[in-house]
């Protein structure tokens, strides 16, 4: 391997770090403008929207427009964005799928969503609550008492916990093996740079193993916040262990299937159902084809494939309460743990509900508005630049119009 693809590749680990931690920490902050839907209010939403219609010619042109801005600058290389409101709709894309052959983004392409996986697991977990199977008060070791014996706080540490990031598990991600790991395991092809790392069914009690034990607590469970992804990993075991079912059938059964979602899938654990856009991690003047590393490691906190669509239908069928009997689970979902931003699986910050995600080539975001009941889907192609940072400005234009339409 020669010195530059050497240099390119430490500058994607550094990259890669960045993505999974730097962002995630902002909900730490306890929130201004927190907006929670009542009961009553969830009952009376429509999963799915009747007869919207296109915004404005002159509002879709400025849309389109500023999407055509940031991809000709070439962070994103390619951006789709849809907004799903009672009366208006965009479905826009821009930038290109592959820079290689110049494929434009197609509307409906599928993305690596990173850790807006971890709202369907929230989301399958508050099911299982719903059903009596399990409570949020339930303690790790109940469910995986060999895993918990291994953990600081073990005994103490509770599913609310765990979905609200308040457990004090050190980070999957932070360990300094993490990264190390996939940079040896991938395989760099020195005529293209382009980088790979194969599919691999990752067995999670691995992960935890290799990444967690032996690591002390961040802090006593229940007395502090801080984003750690092995929450999530613990949730995903738990969700096999109460269902006896594989994670990614569980999500079908409990949310594709009721919603009508095609194209969503968990990467490397299932048959695939849409071909992934090429994502890019980008180190200076170098932009690296990384679409076929695939770190399923991420698996419940981070490993879904889903695509615009796909996601408006499910941001629909939670925050509506489709997917629950309960309207109070959507309520509970939506309210912060003390001295947070973030609920049951959901960041909740300046009026949106959501959750951000970044992963290998990939950033991501899905918000839902109760002000003005409506869902932005945001997706890139790279892991250099987040679509969070610019969601305001581009919804700015929109605010007159959907206050018009309440």
């Amino acid at each position: 391997m020669n010195k530059k693809l050497i240099l390119t590749l430490a500058l994607i680990l550094l990259l890669l770090i960045g993505c999974s931690s730097t962002t995630q920490d902002k909900p730490q902050a306890t929130p201004t403008e927190v907006v929670t839907a009542a009961p009553a209010e969830m009952e009376e939403e429509t999963a799915v929207q009747d007869d919207p219609q296109a915004f404005p010619t002159e509002v879709d042109a400025e849309l389109q427009a500023e999407m055509d801005a940031l991809t000709a600058g070439q962070l994103p290389p390619g951006m789709i964005m849809w907004i799903d409101a009672p009366e208006y709709q965009f479905e826009g894309a821009s930038g290109f799928a592959n820079l290689a052959d110049g494929t434009p983004m197609p509307s409906e392409g599928a993305f690596r969503i990173g850790s807006i996986s971890k709202m369907f697991t929230a989301t399958v977990i508050m099911q299982l609550v719903e059903d009596g199977v399990l409570t949020l008060d339930d303690p790790l070791a109940l469910w995986l008492p060999d895993v918990a014996a291994q953990l600081p706080y073990g005994d103490q540490i509770t599913l609310r916990h765990l979905l609200t990031h308040t457990s004090g598990l050190f980070n999957v991600v932070e360990h300094e093996s993490y990264y190390a790991d996939i940079f040896t395991q991938m395989v760099v092809d020195e005529a293209t740079g382009n980088v790979t790392l194969d599919c691999v069914e990752r067995d999670p009690n691995d992960t935890v193993a290799r990444y967690v034990y032996g690591k002390e607590a961040q802090f006593e469970p229940g007395t502090q916040w801080r984003y750690s992804n092995t929450n999530y990993t613990l949730l995903g075991m738990i969700i096999e262990t109460a269902t006896e079912m594989p994670l990614a059938e569980a999500y079908r059964t409990n949310i594709y299937e009721p919603l009508g979602m095609t194209s969503t899938f968990l990467d490397c654990y299932e048959t695939p159902l849409a071909d992934v856009v090429h994502g890019y991690s980008a180190a200076g003047d170098a932009m690296t084809d990384v679409t076929e590393l695939h770190e399923s490691v991420g698996w419940s906190a981070g490993g879904l494939v889903s695509t615009a669509p796909d996601l408006i239908a499910f941001a629909r069928g939670l925050f509506s309460g489709a997917l629950f009997d309960n309207p109070e689970t959507v309520a509970a979902m939506t309210t912060p743990a003390p001295g947070s931003a973030y609920g049951l699986g959901i960041m909740l910050q300046d009026g949106y509900m959501g959750h951000a995600g970044g992963i290998a080539g990939f950033r991501s975001v899905l918000n839902y508005s109760p002000e003005f009941d409506t869902v932005v889907v945001m997706l890139y192609n790279t892991d250099a630049t987040g679509p969070e940072q610019i969601q305001a400005d581009m919804l700015n234009p929109l605010i007159p119009l959907l206050s018009a339409a309440e």
